[in-house]
Order: structure tokens, then C-alpha cells, then sequence
């Protein structure tokens, strides 16, 4: 029986100087696993793959704008813990425990194993006291690479069901994780195969009987011994014949389902010497699938392994349809966000964003007659995505799009006008029958359309999906900074994810292969961005949604995550993404304190009726130079600790320094959804730095009110602007699911709505120009630069632009 008394549940094992602050308390654990760690016998390959993956060098750097500090420390508990051998083969097995389990089920299982090997019982910790010590070290374990063996072996297994038409092929991914209780017994079987002695009586081998999680069971084996473990489809006697006499130690036999109710179970044999056998059946663990980060080009394997478009015809077509597709997506793709975006409308264009070049057009064509000329004005969009080269730095990692699938010259000889269904190599994959077999082997990968309207998708309709998925995908990870040692969650269904699904994405996209004008969440690519980077949330999707929506750093699996522009605190340049990510190694640390936390949330406090800020409007009867500066403030981070969260709030102080009355919270990822639907007002033809007079209309009759001008003046902190433009087009159940039905009720009931169109004055520090453009929701921005302001409102009027920041 372990000694509860023997340390402090309440360790702290997180602290970045952990080897200046360890205490004997601390010594007890470790040593233990330590001592555990060199029964373990893990081979010395996979120990200097853990010190280079692992282990290696990082260091902490200060992010002054949140006061806390990002990155690894050289002296925290996993460097101290790797510089003793035992340490690291105790770290080997942690690295495969946590892609199949949460801390405190590692825990669990670490605490029976150190029991039944550890001559001293008492020195035993329990799981309580493993798992403070398995939450600190979870991070860096997930950038092993362990994962990278499981997929291989995933791809490995399928294409082997599908050679031999097995009805696993159709049966999905092979994702699953054996359970606590046949970890234990794997990891118990491995230690006394390289100890080879068990009660007197010598291990000779093992199998495993195991289907869907074979694959994880296999990357462990590899991971253990550096061999490859032999695996045979099927049962039979001369299988056991093979580990009974000693000419493997572990072998795994594929055994499948064959009804699809019926649990599936683990069956593990144990031979030993002479004729003693044991078995053991066991079940499968409850994770959905595998964990852990593997490198992009493993992703994208992975990924046309699971949409089956790896190998014969089917690879052929992809590989030559994704640099068309990716063009097509890249340059038609429109963005808004919500209210103009909403689930029951997925992928149809935000007239707004979308449609304003045809507008343009048929003005054109009416200038003649109604003398207008709106349509003279420059205006260009703020821009989404990176550099078609930076683009091609992902492209590269796809399997088999290099060389000339480079080149945008080929899909410009196809014709743009060209479906995506309708590419040569792709009719012949989908029409001609030689390829009869490549189609049926491709239809049996089962892919789930989201298209739900339809009944059963044709496969013209699964194969532009499936090339959205993979697109969308291109696109996502393009808008990291220096993407090329980026790990990401071995998930290809991602897009699928229960928070996302329907994606508005794939289904814009789709649009856009079959000719039809498109618009997406621009919300959707940060959050798939920072699930690709190794975030996870314990909760359902609909809980703290709104919390997810507004993080501003992530830090899960060892990855962190955060926008460009948030920092640069600068619009971004002509042709420059404002959705730009970076990202690097690490975890987050309070500056002072040293605390850890997991995440930085921003915070808008204009959520809430009570709480919307609403100025008197001043209505000037002419707009000067002097009315486009807002009053004197300045910024303010504020910050508040909620268990593993940052809370934090960037805030506009009015007046006096010392003055905290007259403050508004702004919610930082706001300036992404203004951004999306944000239309550049670049030149027109007039004098730019000429005012504009406002004809103020008097009242007619007496007691009846004047009608309000068209124009009117209001501070960047003020809301009902956004949220009248909102109210307007907001679904109501779409409004509830994110916890705004309360404000939605508030904006439509407010009948004393003034003119259409409100200038929002910005000072020349372009930190104040975040503000003025961070929108809680809906609305759609026009942003000054050269243009006269009797061209600007007369443009914002015309094409339904709500809000004109100066």
C-alpha cells in the first residue's frame, strides 16, 4: 500500500525554475520514477529521439503587451528529469501515454505499474501524486513524435485491408486507443520481454489480437523495441505456432468486427516457457481517437490516406486538381462574420462583401442616365491570405504536388471557368470505366458529406468536398509565420470538429467550384488553426463558446498560437494578411509570478444591454479636419487570473491618466470580423482634404420631429452602430447558441435608430484605429484613406456600408 503522507499532492511541478526550487518532497517522486524508468529497458534509440524532440533547446522570451513570458525553460522539471538516463526512458513512456490519455488517466496507470514493479511498496506514489507532476510535463511530451509512428502504421494497416479487399477497409479510420487496463498489461509485457524473466518463467513472446487501435499498439511496440512488429490479417494456429516458438517476441494479429454493435475488445497472449500460455481480453480506451503532433507532410499523408486518394487514379486526379482548386479558392473566396454568416445559410455570399464588383458594374452601365459616379471610387479589400509563394510553401508538402504542380500556368491553359469536377484527370477518375476500380476502392472510404440536404451526395459532389477539405487545409496553415516545423493534431477530418461542423468554409468553397459566389466565417480559420496546433477543450462545444471565440494566446501541446496583427498593433499593408498567425514552442508563464496558464482571453464587455455604451449623437453640419480625431485617451492592458486563463481586456481610458470612470473594454479579436467585411475607400476624384457640408433638415410642423440626417458623429467605443446593422440580419437561434439573445432583444427594440451611415473619427496612433475598428458583431466597415468624405459616405450609402472610420 503506497504512504498517502509520503509527499505533497499540492507540489508544485510547473514553476520554469523547477531545478532551483525542488525540494526533498519533490526527490521522492522523481527518484521513484527514475528507478522505474531504468527497469523500463526502452531501446537508446527512441531515448536520443526524446532528448531531441523533447529536450530540446528553448528559452523564454517576454511578451511585454500581456506581461507574461512564452517558450520552455532550460531548468524546469522535463529538462531535469531528462538529464538522468532513467528519467528518460520514464519520459519515452510518458511521450506514448499521453497521445492516448489525459493526465490524470497516465496517472492511473503509472502508479499500478511503479507498484507492481518496485520491490519497496511503500515508496510507491499514488495517482494523486503522479498527476500534478504528468500535467506539467504534458506539453513537451506531445512534441515526441510518437504520433508520426502511429500514423505510419495507420497507413500501413489500411492500405493493406484495402489490397486484400477486407471489409475493415470500409469500416473508417483505424483511430482508436487501447484502454487503461491493456496499457497496463502491454507495458508490463514489454518490461519482462526485455527483462526476460517473469515469477522464474521466461517471457519467450506475446501477440496482441486488436483491430481498430492496432496501429497505436504497433507505434508502441516500435517505439520500445526500434523493431518493426510482424502483423497478419486474420487468425489461424500456425499465427500462434509463430510467437509459441520463440521467432518474434511481439507479434499483432489483425482481427476485425464483423457486426458493426457488437464491442470490439483487445485479446493479448502471453507465452512463456514450455507450453504455458495466458490470455487476457480487454477494451478499448474512451478517446475518440489518438492524440499527439505530427509533422505537415505527415498530416497530408494521412489525410489523402483517409479520403482514399493516395494511390492509383484517385491520387492523380487530387494531385492535379489541388493547385487549380487552390487557385480558385484563393482569389474568389469572400469573409464576414456573424449575422451575415450564419448556419442555416451555409456558404451563400453576404451580399455586402460579396456581390459589390457586379454592384460597380451596373452602376457603370447606368452612369450615363443617372450622372452618379460612385462607382469611380478606388476601394479594394484588406487581404485574408498570405503570398501565393508562401501558399506554395504548404502546397510543396503535399505528396506528389511539386515540380510542375507548382505552376498557376496550368490552371490558367484549363480555363478558370472550368468546374473542379470537370479537370481532365478528374473525369477521367469519375467517368471512365478502366478506372471502375480506383472509383469503387475510392467510394468505399464512406466520406460523411456535411452537404446534409442532400440524400446521398453524387461523387462528383464528394470529390469537390474532399478537395475543399484539402484546400481549406493549404490555406489554414499558410497563415502561420514559418510554417515548416509547425506539428499538427493527426486529425484530417478536422473540419468536421462537433464546434465547427457545418464548416461555412468548406461549404464557400464548394460553392466556388461550382461557379456560385461564396462567403465564410472569418472566425472559423483562427479557430481550426489553433485545433491544428494542438488545442483541445474538455467541454462540449456549446460551453464557453463564446470564451473560445475571443482567445487571443493559445497554448496547448506544447505549441503556442497568437494573431499577428494583435501585437503589431498596425493595420496590416497593402497585400499583407490580417489573419496572419505566430507561433512557436513553448508555454505561458506569468511575468512575476511564474504562474502557468493555458490560455489568453480576451474580454468585451459590450455583451450585455447594461453595459452598451451609447453617446449623445452630435450631428455637425459639417464634417472638418478637426472632426476626425477622437478626444485625448490613452490604452490600458487589464488583467484578470481565472485558474489556467488569462483574462485579459485592453481598455480606453478618457482624460486624465488617473481617471478610470470613463473606460471601455474592447474585445481584441473584434478587428478580425471588421477586417473581413472592411471595404479600403483608397481615391476618388476630388480633393481629399476638402470638408463636407451636412444639410441639417429642419422641422416642417410644429411638435413633429426633424428627420435625422444621413450622417452623424460617434465615439469608437460606441456599440449600437454594430448592433443596429446586426439586428437586422441576425438568426435568432444563431444569436442564442452564442449567448447574445438577450443583446439581440435590446438592439431591435430601440426604435430611435438615427441616419444610416456613422463616421467613427480615429486618431492618427494607429493603436487607436484597432479600437475604432473592434466590433463586437455584425456591420460592415468602410476605412478611409484618400478619399474626399462626400465620396465616402456617398459609397457607403450605395453599397450598405454602415460604418465609415475617418
Amino acid at each position: 500500500m503506497a504512504d498517502e503522507s509520503m509527499t505533497d499532492v499540492k507540489l508544485t511541478w510547473d514553476d520554469p525554475n523547477f531545478t532551483s526550487h525542488i525540494t526533498p518532497d519533490h526527490l521522492k517522486i522523481t527518484s521513484v520514477c527514475e528507478e522505474f524508468g531504468n527497469l523500463l529497458g526502452i531501446c537508446s534509440e527512441t531515448c536520443e529521439q526524446v532528448k531531441r524532440q523533447v529536450l530540446a533547446e528553448s528559452k523564454l522570451d517576454p511578451l511585454p503587451a500581456l506581461k507574461v513570458r512564452i517558450g520552455f525553460s532550460e531548468h524546469d522539471v522535463v529538462r531535469y528529469l531528462g538529464s538522468r538516463p532513467g528519467g528518460q526512458m520514464f519520459l519515452a513512456l510518458v511521450c506514448a501515454l499521453v497521445t492516448a490519455f489525459d493526465p490524470w488517466e497516465s496517472a492511473q496507470i503509472l502508479a499500478t505499474l511503479i507498484e507492481w514493479h518496485l520491490e519497496q511498496k511503500e515508496r510507491c506514489p499514488l495517482a494523486e501524486h503522479i498527476h500534478p507532476l504528468l500535467s506539467a510535463i504534458n506539453a513537451r511530451c506531445q512534441l515526441s513524435g510518437f504520433a508520426e509512428h502511429i500514423v505510419d502504421y495507420e497507413i500501413i494497416i489500411s492500405g493493406e485491408l484495402r489490397d486484400r479487399g477486407h471489409h475493415a477497409a470500409s469500416l473508417g479510420r483505424l483511430e482508436k486507443t487501447p484502454g487503461i487496463e491493456a496499457v497496463i498489461k502491454l507495458v508490463d509485457l514489454l518490461v519482462f520481454i526485455q527483462a526476460e524473466t517473469l515469477n522464474e518463467r521466461k517471457v519467450k513472446a506475446f501477440s496482441v489480437y486488436a483491430g481498430s487501435c492496432a496501429p497505436w499498439i504497433a507505434a508502441l511496440v516500435r517505439w520500445w523495441l526500434h523493431m518493426e512488429p510482424p502483423m497478419v490479417v486474420g487468425t489461424g494456429s500456425s499465427r500462434s505456432d509463430t510467437f509459441r516458438h520463440g521467432e518474434v517476441k511481439v507479434g499483432i494479429i489483425l482481427v476485425f468486427q464483423t457486426e458493426g454493435h457488437t464491442p470490439e475488445d483487445i485479446k493479448i497472449k502471453r507465452f512463456c516457457s514450455g507450453t504455458d500460455r495466458d490470455d487476457w481480453h480487454l477494451g478499448l480506451g474512451r478517446a475518440k481517437q489518438y492524440g499527439g503532433l505530427v509533422r505537415i507532410e505527415t498530416y497530408f499523408r494521412l489525410m489523402l490516406n483517409a479520403f482514399r486518394l493516395d494511390r492509383g487514379q484517385a491520387n492523380l486526379a487530387a494531385v492535379e486538381v489541388i493547385p487549380f482548386a487552390l487557385t480558385e479558392a484563393r482569389k474568389r473566396l469572400t469573409m464576414c462574420s456573424e449575422g451575415c454568416v450564419v448556419r442555416d445559410r451555409w456558404g451563400a455570399p453576404c451580399e455586402t462583401t460579396t456581390d459589390l464588383s457586379s454592384k460597380k458594374a451596373k452602376l457603370r452601365q447606368q452612369s450615363g442616365t443617372s450622372g452618379t459616379d460612385v462607382h469611380k471610387i478606388s476601394t479594394d479589400r484588406f487581404e485574408p491570405f498570405p503570398e501565393r509563394r508562401d501558399i506554395n510553401t504548404i502546397l510543396r508538402l503535399v505528396d506528389g504536388c511539386g515540380g510542375k504542380h507548382m505552376q498557376d500556368l496550368r490552371s490558367k491553359q484549363m480555363g478558370m471557368a472550368m468546374a473542379i469536377h470537370d479537370h481532365p484527370q478528374a473525369s477521367l477518375f469519375l467517368g471512365q470505366m478502366r478506372f471502375a476500380y480506383d472509383l469503387a476502392e475510392w467510394e468505399k472510404g464512406g466520406f460523411r458529406s456535411q452537404l446534409r440536404a442532400m440524400v446521398e451526395p453524387s461523387a462528383t459532389t464528394i470529390f469537390d468536398e474532399q478537395m475543399a477539405h484539402i484546400v481549406a487545409m493549404i490555406l489554414a496553415l499558410s497563415l502561420f509565420r514559418n510554417p515548416e516545423q509547425l506539428l499538427v493534431r493527426p486529425d484530417p477530418f478536422i473540419w468536421k470538429d462537433p464546434e465547427i461542423e457545418p464548416s461555412t468554409v468548406i461549404s464557400a468553397i464548394c460553392r466556388l467550384f461550382r461557379k456560385q459566389e461564396a462567403c465564410c466565417d472569418v472566425m472559423e480559420w483562427h479557430r481550426v488553426c489553433r485545433k491544428l496546433a494542438g488545442e483541445s477543450w474538455d467541454e462540449a462545444p456549446e460551453e464557453n463558446y463564446r470564451e473560445r471565440q475571443q482567445t487571443i494566446l493559445s497554448c496547448h501541446g506544447g505549441q503556442l498560437v497568437w494573431p499577428v496583427i494583435l501585437f503589431s498593433r498596425v493595420l496590416p499593408a497593402e497585400g499583407e494578411s490580417y489573419l496572419r498567425l505566430h507561433w512557436r514552442r513553448g508555454a505561458i508563464y506569468d511575468e512575476a509570478t511564474r504562474r502557468p496558464y493555458q490560455s489568453v482571453i480576451g474580454v468585451d464587455n459590450r455583451t450585455e444591454p447594461e453595459t452598451v455604451s451609447q453617446s449623445v449623437f452630435e450631428i455637425p453640419s459639417r464634417l472638418a479636419i478637426s472632426d476626425m480625431s477622437a478626444s485625448q485617451s490613452h490604452i490600458k492592458v487589464l488583467r484578470k487570473v481565472d485558474g489556467a486563463v488569462l483574462r485579459c481586456a485592453m481598455a480606453r481610458f478618457l482624460g486624465s491618466r488617473n481617471f478610470r470612470a470613463n473606460e471601455c473594454l474592447v474585445d481584441p479579436s473584434g478587428v478580425f470580423r471588421t477586417l473581413a467585411s472592411a471595404e479600403r475607400i483608397g481615391m476618388c476624384l476630388h480633393n481629399p482634404d476638402v470638408p463636407m457640408d451636412i444639410a441639417v433638415p429642419m422641422d416642417t410642423d410644429v411638435g413633429s420631429p426633424s428627420a435625422l440626417p444621413g450622417v452623424y458623429l460617434c465615439s469608437p467605443e460606441e456599440a449600437m452602430p454594430w448592433y443596429w446593422d446586426w439586428a437586422n440580419k441576425a438568426d435568432d437561434q444563431d444569436a442564442a447558441r452564442r449567448g447574445l439573445d438577450a443583446l439581440l432583444k435590446y438592439a431591435r427594440s430601440d426604435r430611435d435608430r438615427p441616419g444610416a451611415v456613422a463616421v467613427v473619427p480615429a486618431t492618427d496612433n494607429d493603436e487607436m484605429r484597432l479600437f475604432a475598428l473592434s466590433k463586437p458583431v455584425g456591420a460592415h466597415v468602410a476605412v478611409r484613406q484618400r478619399a474626399c468624405l462626400a465620396c465616402c459616405v456617398k459609397f457607403c450609402k450605395e453599397f450598405g456600408f454602415g460604418i465609415l472610420v475617418l
